[in-house]
């Protein structure tokens, strides 16, 4: 009977020892969460510069204008400085009334910005991406020359060689959409021109940067810590240059964050693959500092099929609410909620105490 006893002591022992080593481990998860998520404040509590980046592509909806109002809460929150940056390369869809929606969304928010146009022709005149042509080639040669030093090209079949494959940064893509999309439903461009010798200069060919296998980005979130994305996997070889000759989105948006000093960068959480993205070209390109970035990757607004709400597709605009005399309160209340704070504030004032709390 003792020696049962014993047994029972013992295992009861062993129980308690156990129990209290599983909770010593998740607190030692939870603090290294925590750690990290504090470091992500503390970074972004110094001296910040962020931007409302919006593109005239459409009317803004309400997800876009909680967007801007999150940038600017958080900003304000800590002193830092705000850049509006439009992103107009997009000419076959961007309209002069788009832009002027932008201004007139801004002033119906009540929000203000440091840098960057203040009306509608100031951007056209001063701050229009096309004004910028040049950094952005200049970020296209520096890839190019950096892919001629393999001199690759010379040889009869190069990119099928695993060595010349590894090495690769960017080639040339004939490929159409169509031909993409019957070979890559799920939209990750299969590497078909990889095996090609597509030269840079042909007619209709964009430029792609190839991302080698396994590539995993990591960067700091503000509020949840370090992220990882595996890019290869979520986004594969992206687009740099389009086929008319225009950088394409991810390299002007690297280059101009670069360029005006944006170290903290909010957008919604479908652009999380992308920010991944331009941290793989920014390292490429040379602009290592965008590598210290702090991001916040908000929720989205979606419809009531759970579809995102979109330009595109025709959601509801904010141009539409002012018509309507509509107050930004419903706009203010999704940017509260956006950043876990009460669903009872109602004025930009109130977001704005609540939001320097948050660094309290």
């Amino acid at each position: 009977m003792r020696s049962v006893f014993c047994c029972r002591k013992k295992l009861m022992s062993f129980k308690k020892y156990l129990k209290i080593k599983l909770f010593v481990l998740n607190l030692d998860e939870n603090l290294t969460r925590e750690t990290q998520s504090l470091e992500a404040q503390k970074r972004f509590s110094a001296v910040i510069k962020t931007r409302f980046a919006p593109t005239p592509s459409g009317f803004l909806h309400s997800g876009n204008g909680a967007s801007f109002v999150v940038t600017w809460a958080l900003s304000r929150a800590v002193g830092g400085q705000i850049l509006l940056r439009i992103d107009d390369l997009d000419a076959e869809r961007m309209r002069r009334d788009y832009v002027e929606d932008i201004f007139k969304t801004l002033d119906w928010l009540g929000l203000d910005w440091d840098e960057g146009a203040a009306s509608v022709d100031d951007f056209f005149q001063n701050w229009s991406q096309h004004r910028r042509l040049d950094l952005y080639q200049n970020a296209l040669k520096t890839l190019k020359n950096k892919q001629n030093t393999e001199g690759y090209m010379a040889a009869s079949e190069p990119r099928r060689n695993p060595k010349i494959q590894e090495s690769l940064i960017i080639y040339a893509c004939n490929c159409s959409r169509k031909q993409i999309r019957d070979a890559a439903p799920d939209g990750i461009y299969p590497k078909t021109c990889r095996l090609k010798n597509v030269a840079f200069e042909e007619k209709n060919a964009a430029w792609r940067i190839a991302v080698p296998d396994e590539t995993t980005v990591k960067f700091t979130e503000f509020q949840r810590g370090e992220q990882s994305v595996l890019l290869a996997k979520t986004v594969g070889d992206f687009v740099v240059r389009q086929k008319n000759g225009l950088p394409a989105y991810q390299l002007a948006s690297v280059v101009d964050d670069a360029h005006f000093g944006v170290n903290f960068i909010v957008r919604g959480s479908d652009l999380r693959d992308s920010t991944a993205a331009q941290l793989f070209l920014s390292e490429q390109i040379g602009l290592s500092g965008f590598t210290k970035n702090t991001f916040f990757h908000h929720d989205l607004l979606r419809e009531t099929d759970g579809s995102k709400l979109s330009k595109s597709s025709g959601a509801a605009s904010l141009a539409d609410w002012r018509n309507a005399q509509k107050s930004p309160q419903r706009v203010i209340q999704q940017a509260a909620a956006w950043l876990g704070l009460p669903a009872d504030i109602s004025t930009l004032d109130e977001l704005l105490d609540a939001t320097k709390r948050l660094f309290n």
